[in-house]
């Protein structure tokens, strides 16, 4: 029997469904993957209006949603409102594992609280903040500029923190560990790579549950999938630019973008502008199970992000779906893409080339499913969460013995 650690106390500002990105899932799925592995975790978050509220998930599994202001940047209004709270109660722990800037000052904790530290890093702040200076103007939001510009200083803080006293880091991909090796210094002995995973049952439990009450779509369209936080650094602009391109040759395509952020209205201006009102819908932030639904539903997925950490949930869930991803060819997208094989890769920024991978992945099915079934397979192998969550334990025992 594999040994464990008794009590994990894992802090993230984001929890579903109070949620900002990728990082609340991938906290949601590896809480709930330890609690099923029999390890007793705690998670504090935010989401409470005004005093900590503890909700219990299952036997092993424990919700403290705690106060947070709903501005800018909320991962330091959650610290700086709970640092007296998680003081009294992180004593309470094994190990302190904390999601990247959700949980710095634990680092001005750590000697009176007395227990080992893990910290998950995610995409590098300086990828964050060349974005700006690669795109015009007008693909920006002024939050854009807030966020990847006038927060990359106080981003750089909280990773100096982070890596001056956390015991452990983990690396949720390989693109981002390089970064943070290259741009601040990361020390390999005290680093471990995980790259992310996601609940495969949870999705094949929503798919089947969908089959089960189907109802077959009168309308016979080619579906494009996106999805992601509505900032520039998704690169939703390119694909709207791809479009003209793609209904030259394909008048029955519709594309389908869900997500919230700055660039709502940036979007729904570029769609008035290129006159793809009737082909393009913004359908916002929607439930989980829907998102899911609607990916099976799609004829392909296209995500042209310009930054992620490694192997993006959002592509991973698509590819858990056997659709065909489409992404910029960068270091991240390489690590769970492999170009003609489980997946299609686009030069970056290329527009044209971007419209001719959807045009050819349209026009052959054969092709399409062939992509999509051996996405299925490389996620199925590496990136299932009840696998990748006995890397987290090993990370969590090391620790534990060690300290």
């Amino acid at each position: 029997m594999m040994e464990k650690p008794n009590s994990i106390a894992l802090v993230s500002a984001g929890y579903p469904p109070n949620m900002f990105g990728g990082i609340d899932t991938q906290t949601y799925d590896l809480a709930h993957a330890l609690s099923a592995e029999k390890v007793a975790v705690t998670v504090f978050c935010g989401g409470s209006l005004k005093s900590p509220t503890c909700i219990p998930e299952n036997d092993y599994l424990t919700i403290y949603r705690l106060p947070m202001a709903e501005i800018p940047p909320r991962v330091v209004w959650f610290q700086l409102q709970n640092i007296s709270f998680l003081k009294n109660k992180l004593s309470d722990y094994d190990i302190i594992h904390t999601q990247h800037s959700s949980g710095s000052v634990y680092g001005l904790l750590k000697r009176k609280v007395g227990k080992p530290w893990v910290v998950s890093f995610h995409d590098h702040q300086l990828r964050r903040f060349i974005i700006p200076f690669k795109l015009k103007p007008w693909n920006l939001s002024p939050m854009d500029i807030a966020y990847y510009v006038a927060g990359y200083p106080l981003f750089e803080l909280l990773t100096k923190m982070e890596l001056k006293w956390a015991d452990h880091y983990v690396a949720c991909g390989e693109s981002g560990f390089l970064d943070y090796v290259r741009f601040s210094g990361m020390n390999l002995s005290k680093t471990t790579v995980i790259p992310n995973g996601i609940d495969l049952g949870k999705i094949f439990s929503i798919l089947q549950s969908f089959k089960s009450k189907e109802e077959k779509d009168t309308e016979d369209f080619i579906t494009i999938f996106t999805c992601g936080r509505l900032y520039a650094s998704k690169g939703i602009h390119f694909l709207l630019k791809a479009m003209p391109l793609v209904l030259k040759r394909f008048k029955n395509v519709r594309v389908k973008i869900f997500g919230k952020g700055p660039m709502y209205t940036k979007l729904m201006d570029l769609i008035k502008i290129l006159g793809l009102q009737e082909i393009v819908r913004l359908e916002g932030h929607v439930p989980y199970e829907r998102l899911i639904c609607e990916l099976d539903k799609c004829t392909l997925a296209v995500f042209p992000s310009m930054v992620e950490v490694g192997p993006s949930l959002a592509v991973m869930e698509a590819m858990a779906c056997k659709k065909t991803v489409v992404m910029f060819r960068y270091p991240f997208s390489t690590e769970v893409i492999d170009h003609l094989q489980t997946g299609f890769l686009v030069q970056p920024l290329d527009i044209r080339g971007l419209a001719d991978a959807i045009c050819l992945l349209i026009e052959d099915e054969k092709l399409r499913r062939n992509l999509g079934m051996k996405a299925y397979y490389k996620i199925l192998e590496k990136h299932d969460i009840r696998k990748i969550v006995k890397k987290y334990i090993d990370v969590y025992l090391k620790c534990i013995n060690n300290s």
